[in-house]
């Protein structure tokens, strides 16, 4: 006697196959709607069917699938190009101390940034579903990796990202119409930081297919600002000015510390490929992300290295050490002060799209942890008119504005970003556990083994040398994170939980989801 093979969770078969009765289910399969992998009922459906209500019979409602090619392509280098290119490429010439040891390095980083983002290409492909780090953490390891990953980049990190980039928004703004930006009050440069994230996330929040046109606008304007950088450098070479470019290796530093913060922050300013894997249950094919991961990370290696270039050609290399805000000033010697005006207005563009990109991003990698379990259910709901995570949108501008009020936190995040590298290294060690653990789950991109174990190694030593330069703030950072395991274990799998916990939290999902119009 021969049966239907059970249809997936989420599959449209137009032709069954027929298998005897003894087979077994694959184990790759994934779970039923109402049970997660570690066989706990998570809160609501985790289905991506975008933009309908979902079909496994939940009633969910699910985000419209709308990021095409360049959508993708902006978002990626939108979220990498921030102000870091145009402000401070000095940290990384300070650190290694030549013009020709520094550009390599900034190759060097957008090929490894790029050996990363051919890893995740697999994990996307496989499991493409919005919350990118957080399912495939999931899937590999289980939950507690999966919640530590959501409890530390976008609970406790997330709001300090983007307070920098609005407060490095309001910096330059004021650069605009003011000598000394620091004569603006403190007061009046946070309320305009404040205001702006709001109007900002309001658009993210009622109108998301023109937010993603207005990211692509801002990028191509990023790019072109970047291009200009690059002429002005090369027709300065053309002219004969070779005095600061020539000194080629001379002066470099070979001590490894020095290296190792070199590396941390070019891969640091290369970050933002990571960003598209949080949304790919809006991608409209997944079929499209080796196109959109090629052109994205060659636009930027490309445009980072001729840029860092053109800094060395025009300014000398104890400027490049000690300056800041080097756009600017390469602009102010070939242009004269319109030029510095302008780059002003680059920037403050320019971290306004990184922080609207970040905050794109992280709202759906809260939606997917309210969808999966790891959050509280009020973070899964999406309205049902604008097909955006309204409460997860919500929580972003109210953790981002806290944040902006405490005002100086840049040095505390530039601490931090060892730990992100970390999380980053599980997802590679998980795509080679899973090619073991699952063999048979469908891989429409299969990758050479050479780019899980690379990514693997650059993160771990990106990992470890922070130890050995600041180690107080790393066992800081680690235990803020290790804090997030008690949390789980109360707060997602149950354990000591009373049930009246369980009733307020229903009680409080449901009341936002009548409050925002939102299932």
């Amino acid at each position: 006697m021969k049966s239907e093979q059970p249809i997936k969770h989420g599959e449209v078969v137009t032709n069954p196959v027929v298998i005897p009765d003894n087979t077994v289910p694959n184990e790759a399969d994934p779970p039923p709607p109402y049970t997660d992998e570690e066989g706990h009922a998570p809160r609501t459906c985790t289905c991506t069917e975008g933009g309908r209500t979902c079909q496994c019979g939940c009633g969910k409602i699910t985000m419209e699938k709308n990021i095409t090619v360049l959508h993708g392509v902006c978002i990626i280098v939108g979220t990498i190009i921030g102000a870091g290119i145009f402000v401070s490429p000095n940290s990384v010439s300070k650190r290694v101390g030549s013009p020709a040891m520094s550009i390599l390095i900034w190759f060097g980083g957008g090929i490894l940034s790029t050996i990363g983002a051919i890893t995740f290409l697999e994990l996307g492909t496989m499991l493409p579903q919005n919350g990118g780090q957080m399912v495939y953490l999931r899937k590999a390891f289980g939950g507690l990796l999966s919640f530590l990953s959501c409890w530390l980049l976008h609970v406790l990190l997330g709001g300090l990202r983007r307070a920098i980039g609005f407060l490095t928004f309001g910096k330059y703004f004021w650069a605009v119409f003011y000598d000394n930006a620091e004569d603006v009050p403190e007061w009046a440069d946070r309320l305009l930081c404040i205001g702006v994230c709001w109007v900002i996330l309001s658009l993210i929040t009622v109108y998301p297919n023109l937010t993603l046109k207005v990211i692509d606008a801002v990028t191509f304007f990023k790019m072109a600002s970047l291009v200009l950088i690059i002429i002005l450098g090369f027709v300065h070479l053309a002219q004969g000015h070779t005095d600061n470019i020539k000194v080629g290796f001379e002066g470099t530093s070979w001590k490894p510390q020095e290296w190792g913060e070199a590396w941390n922050s070019v891969l640091w300013a290369y970050n933002g490929w990571i960003s598209l894997s949080v949304m790919l249950g809006e991608v409209k094919d997944t079929r499209m992300l080796p196109r959109i991961v090629a052109i994205s990370m060659t636009i930027v290696t490309i445009l980072y290295v001729l840029a860092v270039t053109s800094y060395h050609i025009i300014l000398d290399m104890d400027t490049m050490k000690s300056g800041s805000a080097l756009a600017s000033k390469l602009a102010g010697i070939k242009i004269g002060q319109a030029g510095e005006v302008f780059y002003a207005i680059a920037v403050a563009v320019s971290t306004l799209g990184n922080a609207m990109c970040a905050s794109l991003a992280a709202s759906r990698f809260l939606q997917a942890g309210g969808r999966s379990g790891i959050l509280p259910g009020c973070f899964g709901l999406v309205n049902t008119k604008f097909k955006t995570p309204v409460f997860s949108l919500l929580f972003v501008m109210v953790a981002s504005t806290v944040f902006i009020s405490f005002g100086n936190v840049f040095k505390l995040i530039n601490t931090a970003s060892f730990t992100s590298f970390a999380f980053t290294t599980l997802c590679a060690v998980g795509l080679l556990v899973m090619r073991r653990t699952l063999p048979d789950i469908p891989r429409p991109v299969k990758v050479s083994l050479f780019f899980p174990v690379s990514t693997a190694v650059m993160g771990l030593y990106l990992f470890v040398i922070p130890w050995i330069t600041n180690w107080s703030m790393c066992l800081l950072w680690t235990g803020l994170t290790l804090a997030g395991v008690p949390v789980y274990f109360v707060c997602v799998r149950g354990v000591y939980r009373p049930s009246s916990f369980i009733k307020l939290s229903d009680s409080w999902t449901n009341f936002m989801g009548k409050l925002l119009n939102s299932e």
